[in-house]
């Protein structure tokens, strides 16, 4: 009977483990003080324009054509957008594309373009902007690029950016949009697990 309860005990120090380290993961996630679900998965810094570039599978600058409908992509709410594709700095994507923006943000407006980061969604057919990155509007490509500061939080409306909430963490001071997102891009940095 002995054994038994040496099994038993083991057993049920190994679940304590176990629910401790479940319970440690949950407080990271930031989830219990209502962060959403996608912060748990983001392993960039979304102000950091070269992690940014380094996660996306394509970065862009385009217009808003409309807004085409809601979707949800594995529990992100998201408002779908039409967006016609201007300059390319990562990726291949030509033409209009339907685009996913996180609900909760600001709506994309009809008519203004923004510089997009963004993954390929699972169907094959659309993108999705990268999660915790904000979209401000930008006045063109010879606009002077407004990075925020690492600890300046992300951009609004009332401190326009022309990147999605992110530093110029080593950029080249006075560049343009195009400039500083040729440069994110040349010098991205992958955080992906190997």
């Amino acid at each position: 009977m002995s054994g038994l309860l040496r099994r038993l005990a083991v057993a049920t120090a190994g679940m304590t483990v176990l629910a401790a380290a479940v319970w440690g993961a949950y407080g990271l996630t930031g989830l219990q003080e209502g962060g959403s679900s996608g912060e748990a998965v983001t392993l960039y810094d979304p102000r950091d324009a070269r992690q940014v570039a380094g996660t996306a599978d394509d970065v862009f600058a385009g217009t808003v054509v409309r807004r085409s409908g809601e979707r949800d992509v594995y529990g992100v709410f998201s408002d779908l957008y039409a967006v016609r594709v201007g300059h390319v700095f990562k990726g291949q994507l030509r033409g209009t594309v339907a685009v996913s923006y996180e609900q909760g943000h600001q709506p994309l407006t009809e008519g203004s373009s923004y510089v997009f980061a963004t993954g390929r969604v699972p169907d094959g057919r659309s993108h999705a902007v990268l999660l915790e990155t904000t979209l401000t509007p930008i006045t063109g490509l010879t606009a002077p690029a407004h990075a925020p500061s690492p600890d300046s939080g992300p951009a609004t409306a009332s401190t326009p950016a022309s990147v999605p909430a992110m530093s110029a963490v080593n950029a080249p001071a006075g560049r343009t949009v195009a400039e500083y997102w040729t440069w994110a891009v040349r010098h991205e940095i992958d955080v992906s697990p190997r």
